[in-house]
C-alpha cells in the first residue's frame, strides 16, 4: 500500500459523514437483531415472569460491563488510563461495530472514538484486539473447566476450535505478546509502546473476562430454569461453560455480525436435552436479545457521556456562534483562540479541532481550562498572552472574539495575531459594530471603541491580510438585546466605577454568562429561530464577524483548502485580553 493511500484512507474514516453513517448502519443492524425475533420475545414475555426477565437483563448489562473492565485493564496496562466516563464513551459506542459484518469494525470504532479522548489510535486498536484475545482464551478455559458436565460431542463440528486453545494461550503470554507487538510496530514503522503489557495487566483483564462469562452463563441458566430446566450445579455449569464456548466459536466466524447464528447453534448443542427444543430455542434467542439490548444501552450511555455538555452561551453569544461555526474549517485544523474567556466557545471549537487558547484573566482562565478540558482533553488552555507560546508556533486559524475593542493599539495587536497565522491560514475575529452605538455597556465592559465595517476591513488589509470578508450579525433581535444590556449597565455602573479598564475587561467576561445548563438550553431554544433569521440580514446588526487570509509567499491570491478558505491571525500584544462570547447577552 503506497504512503499516500493510508493518509487518504484515514481521512475518509475520520470524516464526520463516515462516522455518522457507520453509527447509523451499526445501530440499525443491532435494532434489527431485536426486531427480527419480536414474535419470540412475545412468547418469552408470556412464558417468563417479568421479574426473571428483568434480572436476566441486569445480568446482561453486568456481563457487558465486565467486558468493558477487561478492555480497560489492557488499555491501562498499555499506558492510557481512561476515567469511567470516557471508558464507557469509547467502549460503549464501539460495541455497535460488532453488529456490522467483518469482525473488525468494533476495533476501528474504538480507535476513532478513543482518539477523541486523547488515546492514540494504535494503542486503542491494540488494546481492543488483545482484550478480545483474552476473552477468547478465558472463554475457552471456562468452557474446558465445564467439560466434565458436557457431552463429549457437545460442540459438534466446532470441537476442533479447542485445539487452538494452547496456541492462543501461548500467544497471549506477556513475553510472547510484547515481542509480536514490537515486530508489528516495526513493520508499520511506528514507535514502540512506552510500556509493555504486564502479567498484572493481562491477569486483571482475564479476571474480568472470566467474571463476564460467569454472569452471562447465569443469565442463560436463569432463563432456562424459568422454562423448565432443572436447577443445580450441573445445569449451571452447562450454561456458563456453554455460553463461553459458544462465544469463542462465534468470534472465529468473523464474517457473521456478532457471531449471530453460530453461537446460538453451539449453545443449543450444549444445552440439548435439558429442556424441550422449543423452550431451549426461546432461551437462546432471548439471551441474545438481552445482550444486544445491553450493548445498545452502553452505546447510548457512551453517546451521552462521549464529552461533557458544552458550557451554555448567552443569547448574543449564541447568535455570534452561529456565524463563527460556519466560518471555521470543516476539516480538522490547528486553532488558536486569543482571550478565550470562560471557554464557552472554546469548548465547542476544541471538540472538532486541535485547539490552543490563551487567557490573561486568572479567574476566567481557571474556568476555561476546566470546561474546555472536559470537552477535549488534548486541548491546551494557557494562562497569559501569546508570549507563553513557542515563538515559532503557527496555526491554521487564529481567533479573537470580542477582544480587539478592548485594546488601545488595535493595529499592533492585530499585527501580533497575524504573525501567529501560518501562510495560507486565517484570522477570524468578532467585535461590536457602529461607533455611534457606543453606550453604557461598552463603558462598563472596558471597550475603547466600536468599528465601522469598512474601517475593520481596512485595518485587516493594512495588516497584510487578503480575501477579507466582514459580516454583520444578530439582526433583528440584536437591537433589543443591546438595549437590555445598556439598561443593565446603567444600573451597575456604580458597582464598577472604581475599576480600571483591565478590571472592567476581566469582569465583562463573566457578566450575563449563564451558569446553569438548563438556562443554557432554554436560551438555545429561544434564540434558535433568530439564528436562522439573522442570515437574511447580513448587512444589519450590532456586531461584526470578520475573516481574512494570510497570503502564501509568492502566491498572494491562491486559497489553501482545508475544508474552507483560510485567513490570517496573530500574536497578542494585549494589556486586556477579553473573555469573548460570555460578555454579551
Amino acid at each position: 500500500m503506497s504512503a499516500g493511500v493510508v493518509p487518504r484512507l484515514l481521512a475518509v474514516l475520520r470524516s464526520p459523514w463516515v462516522r455518522w453513517g457507520f453509527l447509523v448502519l451499526a445501530l440499525g443492524l443491532a435494532v434489527y437483531a431485536v426486531v427480527a425475533v419480536r414474535e419470540d420475545l412475545l412468547d418469552a414475555a408470556r412464558a417468563l415472569s417479568a421479574a426473571r426477565l428483568a434480572v436476566a437483563l441486569v445480568l446482561s448489562v453486568l456481563f457487558v460491563g465486565a467486558t468493558l473492565l477487561s478492555w480497560r485493564a489492557v488499555l491501562t496496562d498499555l499506558g492510557s488510563r481512561l476515567d469511567a466516563r470516557s471508558a464507557v464513551a469509547v467502549f460503549g459506542i464501539s460495541q455497535l461495530g460488532k453488529y456490522v459484518p467483518g469482525g473488525v469494525w468494533n476495533i476501528v470504532a474504538a480507535a476513532e472514538v478513543g482518539a477523541d479522548h486523547g488515546v492514540p489510535r494504535r494503542r486503542t486498536m491494540t488494546a481492543t484486539a488483545v482484550a478480545t484475545g483474552v476473552g477468547v482464551v478465558s472463554g475457552a478455559v471456562v468452557g474446558v473447566l465445564a467439560l466434565p458436565f458436557l457431552a463429549a460431542d457437545a460442540l459438534g463440528p466446532w470441537a476442533w476450535t479447542l485445539w487452538l486453545l494452547p496456541a492462543v494461550v501461548v500467544l497471549l503470554l506477556p513475553p510472547v505478546l510484547n515481542r509480536l507487538l514490537a515486530v508489528a510496530l516495526r513493520a508499520a514503522r511506528r514507535a514502540p509502546f512506552a510500556q509493555p503489557l504486564s502479567w498484572g495487566g493481562l491477569g486483571a483483564a482475564a479476571a474480568w473476562a472470566v467474571l463476564g462469562w460467569v454472569l452471562a452463563g447465569v443469565q442463560v441458566w436463569l432463563l432456562a430454569t424459568g422454562l423448565g430446566m432443572a436447577t443445580g450445579v450441573r445445569t449451571l455449569a452447562l450454561a456458563v461453560g456453554g455460553y463461553a464456548l459458544a462465544w469463542m466459536v462465534g468470534f472465529l466466524l468473523v464474517v457473521v455480525p456478532a457471531g449471530a447464528g453460530a453461537r446460538e447453534l453451539v449453545l443449543l448443542a450444549v444445552l440439548a436435552g435439558t429442556i424441550p427444543h422449543a423452550e431451549l430455542l426461546l432461551v437462546v434467542l432471548v439471551s441474545r436479545v438481552l445482550v444486544t439490548l445491553a450493548d445498545l444501552a452502553f452505546a447510548g450511555a457512551g453517546a451521552v457521556l462521549r464529552r461533557a455538555p458544552f458550557p451554555p452561551l448567552a443569547p448574543r453569544g449564541r447568535l455570534r456562534w452561529d456565524v463563527v461555526r460556519r466560518s471555521l474549517p470543516r476539516e480538522r485544523a490547528s486553532v488558536l483562540e486569543v482571550g478565550c474567556g470562560q471557554g464557552a466557545v472554546g469548548a465547542r471549537i476544541a471538540a472538532r479541532h486541535d485547539y490552543t487558547a490563551v487567557e490573561l484573566d486568572e479567574t476566567s482562565w481557571a474556568t476555561a481550562a476546566e470546561c474546555i478540558g472536559a470537552a477535549a482533553p488534548r486541548a491546551r488552555v494557557l494562562h497569559g498572552d501569546t508570549t507563553v507560546l513557542d515563538p515559532d508556533q503557527r496555526f491554521d486559524v487564529v481567533c479573537a472574539f470580542e477582544v480587539i475593542e478592548h485594546i488601545d493599539d488595535d493595529a499592533a495587536a492585530l499585527a501580533g495575531w497575524v504573525a501567529r497565522v501560518r501562510p495560507g491560514g486565517e484570522l477570524l475575529l468578532s467585535t461590536p459594530a457602529w461607533p455611534d452605538r457606543f453606550g453604557p455597556w461598552d463603558t462598563l465592559a472596558g471597550h475603547y471603541r466600536r468599528y465601522e465595517p469598512e474601517r475593520l476591513r481596512g485595518l485587516l488589509e493594512d495588516s497584510g491580510l487578503t480575501d477579507v470578508d466582514v459580516t454583520l450579525y444578530d439582526a433583528p433581535i440584536g437591537y433589543l438585546l443591546e438595549a437590555v444590556r445598556n439598561r443593565m449597565a446603567r444600573r451597575r455602573a456604580g458597582d464598577r466605577a472604581e475599576l480600571d479598564l483591565a478590571g472592567q475587561t476581566a469582569g465583562s467576561g463573566r457578566v450575563l454568562q449563564p451558569t446553569s445548563l438548563v438556562t443554557g438550553a432554554l436560551v438555545a431554544a429561544a434564540v434558535w429561530p433568530f439564528c436562522l433569521l439573522q442570515r437574511a440580514f447580513p448587512r444589519r446588526g450590532t456586531g461584526l464577524v470578520a475573516r481574512a487570509r494570510r497570503p502564501t509567499p509568492g502566491m498572494p491570491n491562491v486559497e489553501v483548502r482545508t475544508g474552507m478558505s483560510r485567513h490570517g491571525g496573530p500574536d497578542l500584544d494585549t494589556r486586556h485580553s477579553h473573555h469573548g462570547r460570555s460578555e454579551e447577552a
